[in-house]
């Protein structure tokens, strides 16, 4: 069986013949047991008898397999002239090497691996993630190697540049990540100098570099198309791009994906009329605009579209209009008010949006009368019975409300709400 993206053929070995002919059961896994609990016996792989040499990278996603292949057994060395890629940390394809494995690097996360020989990169070596697992008692052999969050400890090493394993009591300390300026886990110094790319400030960078098939050791032209198709793929790697190649198109394209991509904005390009489009996106785009181009108009946009009062709506426009805007927007933001801005025209405008849910919380931190609210959401309109009758009905307020609606006028509307919330009634 020829499989996409290989010029190779496969043979098809069944579960039982793996566990026959490998010993698939015990090298792979802890035991039969647990073989049974996580594979069906009609499960299947492909297989490849004698040294397998690969000429493009070797993608190992479960996405890319039939129903029922739960991977790959190479029986001989594996040679891959490009990388060995499993990108996604949750899951993989179970790759199982009677042999050694040679490749440019070597990305593993969630596929369990068997590999009874030695392990040789030409660049990096990198475990993440602890869903999947290793075993391999050979030489790991690479300029670079990093286990995140990933139970292995290789026995034998010949790391030459760098070695990071947050697992392992030996890892040299000065290898370990720091936190930045922007609280995130900043890769060692010492591993950002060894990168091409002396952007790279995270091992998620890295990896998603990695994934990609990149060279990450060995200098490389990175020019606009590199980047526009980095952009595309993950808007967070326009802090990486070089300034001088950070154009309006590249930073536009980044904006259309998430408003995050602001925070890496040359200051030159966001004008008024930037801010005012990616606004318009999100209101969570306000956190990210110079104090100059925050304005009362702006703030009154930005929370039609989203944004957190208290993170990016400064208090210097706090006002009973905006406030009243925002609610109806959102009434879960009332928590994030302070409390000497929560009046009680707020807090009708809060129970009228929906359930007031934190209604007694509010009106106690105010002083505000939660009778004289609900008894004000009720003269507002027959409509909103449902939000008092839903959230907020008591003796008082049902005489309240029948006062008000129980006659000719509102007849339909009050017989109609009284039969939905009949059992409700019959407990006052």
């Amino acid at each position: 069986m020829n499989l996409a993206g290989m010029n190779t053929a496969f043979d098809i070995i069944s579960m039982a013949d793996a566990i026959a002919n490998y010993r698939i059961d015990t090298l792979l896994y802890e035991s039969s047991e647990m073989l049974k609990d996580t594979t069906a016996t009609d499960d299947y792989f492909y297989l490849h008898k004698g040294d397998l040499i690969l000429d493009a990278p070797f993608i190992l996603d479960t996405d890319l397999l039939e129903k029922g292949v739960l991977g790959f057994i190479i029986d001989g060395h594996l040679q891959v002239n490009g990388s060995i890629i499993n990108e996604e940390g949750d899951y993989g394809p179970i790759l199982f090497v009677r042999g050694n494995v040679q490749c440019r690097s070597l990305l593993i996360g969630g596929s369990p691996v068997y590999i009874s020989g030695n392990v040789t990169a030409e660049e990096v070596i990198m475990l993440h993630y602890n869903h999947g697992w290793m075993k391999c008692s050979g030489i790991f052999t690479a300029p670079v190697m990093i286990a995140e969050d990933y139970h292995f400890i290789p026995e034998h090493k010949h790391i030459s540049a760098f070695y990071y394993n947050d697992n392992d009591p030996e890892s040299p300390a000065e290898n370990e990540c720091f936190e930045d300026d922007e609280e995130d886990d900043h890769i060692s110094l010492r591993l950002q100098t060894l990168l091409d790319n002396k952007q790279t400030r995270t091992f998620e960078e890295l990896r998603d570099d990695l994934a990609a098939g990149e060279y990450v050791l060995r200098p490389v032209e990175r020019d606009a198309v590199y980047w526009q198709k980095k952009v595309s793929k993950n808007f967070r790697n326009l802090k990486r791009v070089p300034l001088t190649l950070r154009t309006r198109e590249l930073c536009m394209q980044a904006l259309s994906k998430s408003v995050f991509s602001l925070a890496d904005f040359p200051a030159v390009l966001i004008t008024p009329e930037l801010a005012e489009q990616a606004v318009n996106i999100s209101g969570i785009a306000l956190r990210f605009l110079p104090e100059a181009l925050i304005t009362k108009e702006i703030c009154y946009l930005g929370v039609t579209k989203g944004a957190i009062i208290d993170l990016d709506i400064p208090e210097r426009f706090y006002e009973e209009e905006l406030l009243q805007l925002l609610i109806r927007h959102s009434d879960s933001q009332m928590e994030r008010i302070p409390v000497a801005y929560i009046t009680e025209d707020l807090l009708v405008t809060y129970v009228k949006q929906g359930r007031g849910a934190w209604l007694d919380k509010y009106c106690n931190a105010a002083g505000v009368s939660k009778e004289r609210v609900l008894q004000r959401v009720i003269d507002d309109g027959v409509q909103y019975l449902e939000n008092i009758f839903g959230w907020h009905l008591s003796a008082n307020t049902y005489a309240y409300a029948k006062a008000r609606y129980d006659n000719e006028t509102h007849r339909e509307d009050w017989i109609a709400t009284t039969q939905k919330y009949a059992q409700k009634l019959e407990r006052l």
